[in-house]
């Protein structure tokens, strides 16, 4: 009689090389986060200064170097072993966290991950130890001259896990984001001396000199941080300092509000709710403030290890934290000395009951047996509705293809379609008014030819051609701060397609060479940085040249205030149409708005 084979188990344990793989995918989701705890084990050692250095978005390598305290040589291999931490030592150490993480399976999980070496030397040994590790065990170690401190590198990094290397993002949205890191370190840490290198190039320096406001100098630039305001709180428990903007700076997105907890950067929406709820009604719509707040509360009142990638962290009362970072940053901002308005031609020594001549201030009133003459003050810029002003439409038919359809559509679907309207004026020097057969249209004239100008470029680049460029007399200089001109460095290639000629000069500073033909003219400056940010946070368009086109789109496109001739408008309405999606702008605004022909009949009683 034979028997039959037992069954195989249904539960079995895993091959300590597979757990070590699946134990570094929830340490090590992309390049980023090697980034981040090679910092945290940095910053824990005592660091003053720390280096990094990567390249292609940080698949390639990443290295970072600190002149901590280093590891001793009897524990480098130990450093590398599952659960082992010199955070801490009891379980009383969990509920009082005063490092920067503690999971223990940091470095393991880089190493299951990629290729590892370290160069380090404890104080107070005479050499250094260097150590070679491949799929998470040590293959080569041997004695070396070092400096004080430890040198990590990672190289090719995800080699060994394609199916996790094919789900990240490009080279250089990958060195976005660990740029983005390093910035905020740099604001959390100003007594630690930062230096990032991408690719060769040396994107921020920072002078470790404990001024938060240098730090804030190294990324930002010079003059947004002689104009912050200092922010010192404290509220019960909850001490607040740091840096806010006043509300004249402001950004396009969020990226620019860091917050840190006990010295860890956190991405908390409450808090980040709070600091936008404290500049309320003072921003316009859809702008966001610039500012760095340090927040120090007991330990034990905040959960740091909360998120295996330590992006996270818990609080005991939430709503306390929050509203005292909302009160404190309320205070620097009610603090600050208002901005006057000026009249031009107004001495503002003069007594206010004379005005200069020419003046077109309020004079004070005049005493009674005199009664002051009545005068009409002219608000400030600020206060008055648009002006209209007299432009030139440039837009030429022969500079205009159409976008050909994807293969296997009609040319035009039916709600693409836009009928034949004819032009009847414009509203407010900004909406085009056009009859059409089923009833009024309002046509948002810079949406529209920013729709017509992103087709143009998107057809561009699909022949081939070479766009209309105007070069500049002399470059302008433009001082971007860090975060901008690593964004600039990513999208270098993508902006010079479209016309856009922007070259380093010095770390955070751009030199402006070149601009397509029709970008913003009044004020260039304004108008790169502008494009810079909404290449770095814009989400409604696809990341890569559609991006960069959006924006270009948007900066050489017909502004609202602008009055247009009938002719030009009629242009407008028909370069509008003869494009792929004529009913949207890139960025998902309508174009045009439909009252129709019964809707206004109603409105006169004639049905």
């Amino acid at each position: 009689m034979t028997l039959s084979p037992p069954p195989a188990p249904a539960i079995r344990v895993l091959p300590p090389e597979v757990a070590a793989r699946i134990a570094a995918g929830e340490v090590v989701e992309r390049p980023v986060s090697v980034v981040r705890e090679l910092l945290d084990n940095a910053i824990d050692a005592g660091a003053t200064r720390i280096s990094l250095a990567f390249d292609d978005g940080g698949l390639t390598r990443i290295e970072v170097s600190d002149d901590g305290r280093g590891i001793p040589p009897g524990d480098v291999e130990l450093a590398f072993e599952r659960h082992a931490t010199s955070k801490i030592a009891s379980v009383e150490d969990l509920h009082r966290v005063r490092t920067l993480g503690f999971r223990g399976e940091a470095l393991p999980s880089i190493a299951a991950a990629a290729d590892v070496e370290v160069l380090t030397r404890a104080r107070g040994e005479p050499v250094g130890v260097f150590l070679a590790l491949a799929e998470g065990r040590p293959v080569r170690r041997m004695a070396r001259p070092a400096p004080e401190g430890t040198t990590i590198t990672v190289r090719d990094l995800f080699a060994r896990v394609p199916a996790r290397r094919k789900f990240l993002g490009s080279p250089a949205a990958e060195a976005r984001a660990i740029m983005t890191l390093a910035i905020h370190y740099a604001l959390a840490y100003p007594s630690i001396a930062f230096q990032v290198v991408s690719n060769g190039r040396r994107m921020l320096t920072t002078s470790g000199d404990d001024d938060m406001r240098h730090a804030f100098a190294a990324i930002y630039g010079a003059e947004i941080a002689r104009q912050v305001l200092d922010v010192d709180h404290r509220e019960g428990e909850v001490s607040v300092t740091g840096l806010a903007a006043p509300p004249a700076i402001h950004r396009g997105n969020r990226g620019g509000i860091s917050v840190f907890v006990n010295g860890r950067w956190v991405q908390s929406r409450p808090l980040l709710f709070a600091v936008v709820e404290a500049y309320q009604s003072q921003l316009p719509v859809g702008r966001f403030p610039l500012a760095a707040f340090h927040l120090r509360l007991p330990e034990d009142e905040v959960d740091v290890n909360v998120h295996p990638a330590k992006a996270e962290v818990r609080f005991r009362d939430e709503r306390k934290v929050a509203r005292a970072l909302r009160h404190a940053v309320r205070a620097a901002l009610e603090a600050a000395a208002p901005v006057t308005w000026v009249v031009p031609g107004h001495d503002p020594s003069a007594p206010p009951d004379r005005p200069p001549p020419g003046s077109t201030g309020v004079p004070a009133p005049a005493p009674a047996t005199q009664p002051a003459a009545p005068r009409s003050a002219e608000p400030p810029a600020a206060l008055r509705g648009p002006v209209p002003t007299q432009g030139v439409l440039a837009i030429s038919r022969a500079m205009q293809p159409a976008v050909p359809p994807p293969a296997g559509t009609a040319a035009h679907s039916h709600r693409d379609v836009l009928p034949l309207l004819r032009v009847v004026g414009q509203l407010n020097a900004t909406y085009i008014v056009a009859e059409g057969p089923d009833g009024m249209y309002l046509v948002d004239q810079h949406a529209a030819h920013e729709r017509v100008v992103y087709d143009r470029l998107l057809a561009q680049r699909a022949a081939a051609g070479a766009p209309a460029v105007q070069p500049l007399l002399e470059p302008l200089l433009i001082e971007t701060g860090a975060a901008l001109a690593a964004v600039a460095a990513a999208s270098e290639a993508d902006l010079q397609a479209l016309g856009l000629v922007l070259e380093p000069f010095g770390e955070g500073v751009l030199l402006l060479r070149q601009v397509p033909v029709g970008f913003r003219a009044d004020d260039p400056v304004a108008a790169v940085v502008s494009v810079l940010e909404a290449i770095e946070r814009d989400d409604r368009v696809p990341a890569g040249f559609g991006r960069a086109a959006a924006t270009i789109a948007c900066h050489s496109s017909v502004r609202a205030g602008m009055a247009l001739s009938t002719e030009e408008m009629r242009r407008l309405l028909e370069d509008l149409a003869a494009t792929a999606t004529p009913r949207t702008c890139p960025h998902g605004r309508p174009t045009l708005v439909l009252l129709g022909t019964e809707a206004i009949e109603r409105q006169f009683g004639r049905r």
